[in-house]
C-alpha cells in the first residue's frame, strides 16, 4: 500500500523511502545521545557534587540564597540522586555480567613525569612517542611532508607505560 502525506495526497515512493530512513536515523540517534548522557552521569563524581550542595545549603543559612542559585541547589540534588541511582544499576548490570564495575571519578590524579625526564625527551626522541608512530607502516615515526614532528603528551606515555591507561579497553586493545 502507497504511503500518504498528512493531506491524504500519495507519496512519492522514493520520497517515501527517504522518509523512513530519516526516521531510522533518528531513532538511532537517539539511542546514542541517551548512551552518551548516562556515560555522562557515571562519570560524575557524587562526592563534588555533596560538597557544592553543602555550599548551597551554607548560603542558605546566611540567607543569601537568591532564586537562581535555589534552582541550581535543586539541580545539584536531583543530579546527586540520578547519579546515585545510576551507579547502583551499573553496578548491579555488571555484577550480573559477572565483571567488577569501573567508576571513573575514583581514578587518581594523573601522574606527570620529571622535569629531568621531559627535556631527556625532548633532546632524544624515540620514534614510538612519535604521533605518526606505526609498528609496520611508520616505524620510524617519521612525519609526512609539510607537517612538523609531533610527539604524544608525556600523561599519555606514563599511561601506556603503566599499562593503567586512561583510554578504556577498547581504545587500548586497538593500539596493540
Amino acid at each position: 500500500m502507497a504511503k500518504t502525506t498528512k493531506g491524504g495526497k500519495t507519496m512519492n515512493p522514493t520520497d517515501a523511502y527517504r522518509k523512513e530512513l530519516r526516521k531510522r536515523e533518528l531513532k538511532r540517534n537517539k539511542k546514542e545521545r541517551k548512551k552518551v548522557r548516562e556515560v555522562g552521569i557515571l562519570k560524575k563524581d557524587p562526592e563534588t557534587l555533596k560538597d557544592q550542595i553543602q555550599k548551597l545549603e551554607a548560603m542558605k543559612a546566611d540567607g543569601a540564597l537568591d532564586k537562581a542559585r535555589k534552582h541550581k541547589k535543586r539541580q545539584l540534588e536531583d543530579t546527586l540522586n540520578l547519579v546515585i541511582k545510576k551507579r547502583k544499576e551499573y553496578e548491579n548490570k555488571l555484577k550480573e555480567k559477572g565483571e567488577a564495575p569501573v567508576m571513573f571519578s575514583h581514578l587518581g590524579p594523573v601522574q606527570r613525569r620529571t622535569t629531568a625526564e621531559e627535556e631527556e625527551r625532548v633532546k632524544h626522541p624515540r620514534p614510538e612517542d612519535s604521533v605518526y608512530y606505526h609498528p609496520t607502516l611508520n616505524p620510524s615515526g617519521a612525519p609526512p611532508p609539510g607537517k612538523p614532528p609531533m610527539f604524544k603528551s608525556s600523561i599519555a606515555l606514563l599511561d601506556e607505560a603503566s599499562g593503567k591507561g586512561i583510554l578504556g579497553p577498547a581504545r587500548q586493545s586497538n593500539k596493540k
